[in-house]
């Protein structure tokens, strides 16, 4: 990025066409988007800032854990003249030229965060080997980069269309689609792995696109609802607040639970993802099983955590069953199916029941 005469400055860019508009590509330092890119709300939506501090949150991490993070490209609008050099491939504006952001507000704004959460942690850090480690973290996501489409010759009510068609046209895949591709949590990672190597998740498959498993399908579970069963078999939640999945625990963890879901389903009725005789393919039940297992298993710290398995195998699952009553819903003749008042109420009243008829035991 260059200063000509403290009038012009340039940015290192493509020039192409859009549907008759002259578009332009380049990319934008994370410290320079301050200085030139604005939100105008009449052609942005209101600024949501929890949003903000997760994709804050996001980068910070990817920052700290050094990991893979991934910012898409941020759509902007420019009322001043351009001026595009063929020979340099450079993208020529005033100094003053401001941008409007018309997709990206959040990312921007979050990227501003991130930055002043460094800033403010090294002015509160009293070490310096702290400081310094800040510092060099600060300096690596200043200098790190955003992509950046400049449209042309575009009025409000374009820039509002712009607006509409961009946010109208990016669909956003479901949860389970999601989590498949999605590396970053290390629950996606255990769910993902485990549904590729556990004997019995294999025999009852795990539907990896879906996020809804209907009517007869024989598939046990999808692939969110094994991750949170699996946070919930580990935390006792479906939140890991205290990062009990770490690094260093994960092989732990993954062979632990490779032992635990064999042994679970091996003594759950063979037919377990049968859902109209059994409770077990919703996911609140599996869930609530996965709750129940951590008091047995971790709370506890029971030794002998494979015999508190194997007594689910004396359990009546079928939905006409007794062990349900009373604990977050209710079972409908007409359909012969027990069902939940809510997924919350389900986990808690599984939960709830096990351990109630459990300890009768």
């Amino acid at each position: 990025m260059s200063v000509a005469n403290s009038i012009k400055i340039s940015f290192k860019g493509s020039k192409g066409n859009q549907f008759g508009r002259e578009t332009y590509v380049t990319m934008i330092p994370f410290n320079k988007l301050e200085s030139f890119f604005k939100v105008f709300p009449e052609v942005q939506r209101k600024l949501s800032k929890p949003r903000v501090k997760s994709i804050a949150k996001y980068i910070l991490d990817g920052i700290n854990k050094k990991r893979m993070t991934f910012l898409s490209a941020i759509t902007v609008t420019c009322k001043n003249e351009i001026q595009y050099n063929e020979d340099e491939s450079t993208i020529d504006v005033d100094i003053s030229t401001v941008f409007s952001i018309n997709d990206g507000q959040h990312r921007s704004e979050a990227i501003k965060l991130a930055i002043a959460t460094l800033k403010e942690n090294i002015e509160k850090s009293s070490n310096q080997n702290e400081r310094e480690k800040l510092t060099e973290k600060l300096n690596i996501l200043e200098n790190m980069t955003i992509p950046v489409v400049i449209f042309t010759g575009i009025d409000q009510k374009g820039e509002q269309q712009l607006f509409h068609d961009l946010n109208l046209l990016a669909g956003k895949p479901n949860k389970s689609i999601a989590l498949n591709f999605d590396s970053s949590d290390l629950y996606n990672r255990l769910a993902k792995e485990l549904a590729k190597n556990n004997e019995q998740l294999l025999r009852l498959k795990i539907e990896t696109e879906k996020t809804q498993i209907r009517g007869n399908n024989n598939q046990i579970m999808v692939l969110s609802t094994l991750r949170n069963m699996l946070c919930y078999i580990i935390t006792g939640a479906n939140k890991d607040k205290e990062g009990i999945l770490n690094i260093e625990t994960y092989n732990e963890f993954y062979n632990t639970l490779d032992e635990i879901i064999n042994l679970l389903f091996e003594v759950l009725p063979e037919d377990a993802s049968n859902r109209e005789k059994y409770i077990i393919g919703t996911a609140a039940t599996v869930q609530g099983i996965g709750k129940y297992l951590n008091e047995v298993i971790y709370n506890q710290n029971n030794l002998d955590w494979q015999s508190e398995i194997e007594k689910l195998g004396t359990i009546d699952w079928s939905h006409s069953s007794s062990v349900w009553e009373g604990y977050g819903g209710s079972y409908i003749p007409e359909k012969n199916k027990f069902v939940f008042t809510g997924t919350s109420a389900g986990i808690n009243g599984v939960y709830e029941a096990l351990k109630y008829n459990l300890n009768k035991q």
